[in-house]
């Protein structure tokens, strides 16, 4: 009587493939490219409306949006933007909102045309608007965090008095800064580098090194 050989299951069958030896298939699609578009795909898509939206702009009234004059408009005004709303980014990622950025930069930027009116140094301004959005940002902080208030209410309130405090002790006038043109802060921060304004590289590395900490 033959006996039956039963498989031992220990051993791999030859007809498998040991894992060491498997290899994962991948689509042929699989490209870095391919992770970076899937990756961005909310940013570039953005960005492929705005170039359509250009284009067509350019052909409706190439006058105005082929002249150089009209880019160098945006690029003075954008980094102001961009000043202000990539740090909320920090702040809402905290599930948090704050609705007094407004005031607070009008309020520092206030106190920096004090010390310059007042014949002090620029840079000196400078410092003393930094300080000031600093403590500005701390107290709405503290009063979220400690005070255990909404940041939707205490943010919104900061707005109103701060915007109020400036028309109040400043009679609704504005403040002039004719000597601001010649000193080395204007040369550093408002002049132009190969004829774009500067004011947009610094926002870029403003952008940049904010993704850096965010990330």
């Amino acid at each position: 009587m033959s006996k039956t050989m039963e498989p031992d299951l220990h051993e791999p069958s030859a007809g498998i493939a040991r894992p060491s030896a498997q290899k994962e298939w991948k689509h042929p699609s699989d490209h870095w490219m391919r992770g970076f578009i899937l990756d961005n795909r909310a940013a570039l898509g953005t960005l492929a409306v705005f170039i359509v939206m250009m284009t067509v702009f350019m052909i409706a009234n190439p006058t105005v949006f082929t002249t150089w004059y009209l880019y160098r408009s945006v690029l003075t005004t954008l980094p102001v933007a961009l000043f202000v709303v990539v740090p909320l980014v920090f702040v809402v990622t905290c599930g948090e909102i704050d609705l007094s950025f407004p005031a607070t930069m009008g309020f520092a930027s206030w106190v920096f045309a004090l010390v310059v009116q007042a014949g002090y140094n620029p840079f000196l301004g400078i410092a003393a608007a930094l300080v000031t959005g600093m403590l500005l940002g701390f107290l709405v902080g503290s009063l979220v965090v400690y005070g255990g208030l909404s940041s939707l209410i205490a943010t919104l309130g900061m707005n109103f008095l701060l915007r109020g405090l400036i028309q109040i002790i400043n009679e609704g006038k504005s403040m002039a800064l004719t000597s601001l043109s010649d000193s080395w802060a204007y040369t550093i921060f408002s002049s132009q580098l190969l004829g774009i304004p500067v004011q947009i590289f610094w926002a870029i590395g403003f952008v940049v090194l904010s993704a850096m900490l965010y990330n």
